[in-house]
């Protein structure tokens, strides 16, 4: 009967049924053990090129900075000493440097030592002049660098309306302040055309109060006299003569007479 042939072929595996059977359960276990190990450990992420470390680019806020950063600026102003000690040694350098080609700027610099007893350490005061701007800078360098690294206060004014002199006479107001500061942003605010910066009044006021304060205590008007007026004598570029001090000269406090006039 057809019934009774069906269910005997249905219970019945030849020896070669029987060897496919396990062929085929060998395979299908092997490729889970596969699977299942590369699930465990998977392929190693292929080497990047080498990559130098990151570069981090910080953009100062010179025209309008933040309530934080007012505040710090206005701590490192008021820190600066009303009555400053200083050491009797001091320097004193003028000559020429090359600003960009074809181009350089007359410059004198005074430097100073603070007491080892004041939180300053070193005082750079120094005016230079081109055909187009003259630039007075006063920077401060600090003793311990976790409190103040440096401090400048920068101003200028065009050659063309006045000469380098004018800048002590009549304390021009400051016009830049910087602060650095080890392992934290540098802070700086700046006179930006067309900003409203009213509200940076206080601190530039205070920033000129201590360049006018300072150009007193250093006594400029009277020992830089003869070299401001190797300044306003002229233009850099007509000026082939090198000066008659050469940059770095010391001399003693205790003799603060004039230098003389460059042949």
């Amino acid at each position: 009967m057809i019934g009774d042939t069906r269910t005997a072929s249905a219970g019945f595996t030849s020896p070669d049924d029987r060897f496919t059977i396990r062929f085929v359960r060998v395979l299908f276990l092997t490729l889970l053990s596969s699977s299942a190990a590369l699930a465990q450990n998977p392929p190693a992420n292929p080497a990047k090129p080498d990559q130098g470390p990151p570069v981090k680019v910080n953009i100062l806020n010179v025209c309008t900075p933040g309530a934080d950063e007012q505040k710090e600026m206005r701590s490192a102003l008021a820190r600066l000493p009303k009555a400053p000690a200083f050491v009797t040694d001091y320097e004193i350098a003028r000559g020429i440097s090359t600003v960009e080609e074809g181009k350089s700027a007359k410059y004198i610099r005074l430097r100073r030592e603070f007491k080892s007893d004041s939180p300053l350490q070193t005082i750079q005061y120094s005016l230079s002049s081109d055909d187009e701007n003259t630039i007075e800078t006063l920077v401060f360098r600090g003793r311990d660098v976790k409190d103040l690294l440096a401090l400048s206060i920068e101003d200028r004014l065009s050659t063309s309306v006045s000469k380098p002199s004018t800048v002590i006479q009549t304390d021009t107001p400051a016009s830049r302040l910087r602060v650095e500061r080890a392992g934290k942003t540098t802070l700086a605010l700046a006179r930006c055309e067309g900003a409203d910066q009213s509200q940076y009044e206080p601190i530039f006021a205070q920033a000129s109060a201590a360049l006018a304060d300072y150009r007193r205590l250093l006594k400029l008007r009277t020992m830089l006299a003869g070299d401001i007026a190797w300044l306003n004598s002229g233009s850099p570029s007509g000026s082939s003569a090198p000066p008659e001090r050469a940059g770095g000269a010391k001399k003693s406090a205790a003799t603060p007479e004039s230098p003389s006039k460059p042949h």
